[in-house]
């Protein structure tokens, strides 16, 4: 049985996370750095593990993605890479770094006009979905553009994939560094989305409940947070996206 060490950061990123600091506690980043001391979690069984496949897209949205009760998607940003951090996501575009509208620093966390829209929630940091689930929706909607959704990740998958495969903790992995994300939730859809994929965002809602029903359970995709690292680490494309078996 092989075990490694966790690293969170890679080679070459300096400028990148520099970058992402701006929107984090002021830590102190290093290149290379071990989460925490060698404990037992921190060891990783490789035989735990499966690879389902690599990430092929990573965006942000910049605004909350739901106005007067119309699904907005022209708010979805596509980004070279997700610098993650307790704080949040910060997305870099042509050197650039882009708040994420759930980050904790977002001005909508100052102006939201519910409980829920200035809340700042650290286990629900991340949400990634599957080019498996969008060629379902497709086939039943008609259309899904990639991402519509706006998960933060989407990873190339040929099957549906269930709460109960990703419940037991997810990984992002390039070469020898490990990102840890745990306590995976259904990111359930919600009806203007529902009806964006309907064409109509005058459906009535009663009609809406069959298709928003085949959207949950990980359909739509699913949340998680950022287990260990008190430091930013980088999501691009091409990392891969293993579960624990």
């Amino acid at each position: 049985m092989r075990w490694l060490r966790v690293f969170v950061s890679g080679p070459s990123q300096k400028d990148a996370r520099d970058l992402a600091q701006r929107w984090t506690r002021g830590v102190r980043v290093g290149l290379v750095t071990t989460v925490g001391q060698l404990r037992p979690r921190n060891l990783i069984c490789m035989s735990e593990w499966k690879k389902l496949g690599p990430i092929v897209l990573c965006q942000i949205h910049t605004d909350r993605m739901i106005h007067e009760g119309v699904y907005r998607d022209e708010l979805l940003t596509e980004v070279d890479s997700l610098w993650l951090s307790p704080d949040g996501v910060v997305g870099l575009a042509d050197g650039r770094a882009i708040l994420h509208a759930h980050h904790r620093l977002h001005p909508t966390r100052m102006t939201g006009t519910t409980e829920k829209h200035r809340a700042y929630l650290p286990h629900r940091l991340l949400s990634f979905g599957f080019t498996s689930h969008y060629k379902a929706m497709a086939e039943r909607f008609g259309a899904a553009a990639l991402g519509c959704a706006a998960e933060d990740i989407i990873v190339e998958y040929d099957h549906q994939v269930s709460l109960a495969e990703v419940a037991a903790g997810v990984q992002i992995r390039r070469l020898g560094r490990i990102i840890g994300l745990l306590d995976a939730e259904v990111a359930t859809p919600c009806v203007p989305f529902t009806r964006y994929l309907l064409g109509d965002q005058r459906t009535l809602e009663d009609r809406v409940a069959a298709h928003r029903a085949f959207l949950d359970d990980g359909m739509r995709g699913f949340i998680v947070g950022l287990a260990d690292h008190t430091e930013p680490v980088d999501v691009a494309v091409g990392d891969e996206f293993w579960i624990r078996v």
